[in-house]
């Protein structure tokens, strides 16, 4: 069942605070980690119990089992381990190189022009895609094809370094930034309309999420595949 990105969020804390207490989470736990009021984090505790992503369970206070009052604590369950597992690690960084070599052959020798190419994957690319590595790199294959050969390709190519720096480690920040200034150079171009316009918005932010969770050998992995896919459709 889909999450929403706040719901994503909520798990995401969960589990981190579960694994450091390695035991059940009371919700004002939660909510001190998350800083919202105890009431918002159980109301989304229970919402993400109904989605089947947390279970809860009554117990008494170990200060004094026998008269203590039963409070309500929340377990995760296998579906949020996995969901959680889907959104950090993304694809198999194995299969990952045989992936972006798929894709990155695809663009050398395919016969559509960029808008047609770029149109198409994003049909193909939907919103709650679990390979994460796949869906952030379609995204910003999307993005550059979309943008054509006119002055936001000029002015990319020499602000590419300031993103994806040709030596040394790729950052987080460099990544987040580079989605929102090509976008920008999109819409100075005029080069989306409101149908698309809202779609790859949408898209982008998705992948902005998504590189905010990721472990630093996945972003890294994902900065050297945007290099690699950049250094083919820019020369072209």
């Amino acid at each position: 069942m889909n999450l929403t990105r706040r719901q994503e969020t909520f798990i995401n804390r969960f589990l981190d605070l579960y694994r450091e207490l390695n035991g059940p989470i009371h919700y004002s736990l939660l909510a001190e980690r998350v800083g919202v009021s105890p009431f918002t984090a159980y109301d989304m505790l229970r919402l993400l119990e109904e989605k089947g992503y947390v279970t809860s369970e009554y117990r008494i206070g170990s200060e004094k089992p026998s008269v203590g009052r039963s409070a309500v604590v929340f377990i995760p369950t296998e579906v949020a381990s996995r969901r959680i597992e889907e959104l950090t690690n993304g694809a198999d960084l194995g299969d990952w190189d045989s992936t972006k070599s798929r894709i990155l052959a695809r663009i050398r020798t395919s016969e559509f022009q960029d808008r047609i190419l770029a149109e198409e994957m994003l049909a193909r690319v939907p919103p709650d895609a679990p390979e994460t590595l796949r869906y952030c790199f379609e995204v910003m294959m999307v993005l550059i094809l979309r943008l054509g050969r006119g002055t936001g390709r000029h002015i990319l190519v020499e602000r590419l370094p300031q993103f994806l720096k040709p030596k040394g480690t790729i950052s987080r920040s460099g990544l987040l930034l580079l989605g929102g200034f090509v976008l920008g150079l999109l819409a100075n171009e005029n080069a989306i309309d409101l149908d698309w316009d809202q779609s790859i918005i949408k898209q982008v932010e998705r992948y902005q999420a998504l590189v905010m969770e990721m472990e630093p050998r996945l972003y890294r992995s994902l900065g050297d595949g945007i290099k690699d896919m950049f250094a083919l459709v820019l020369q072209s």
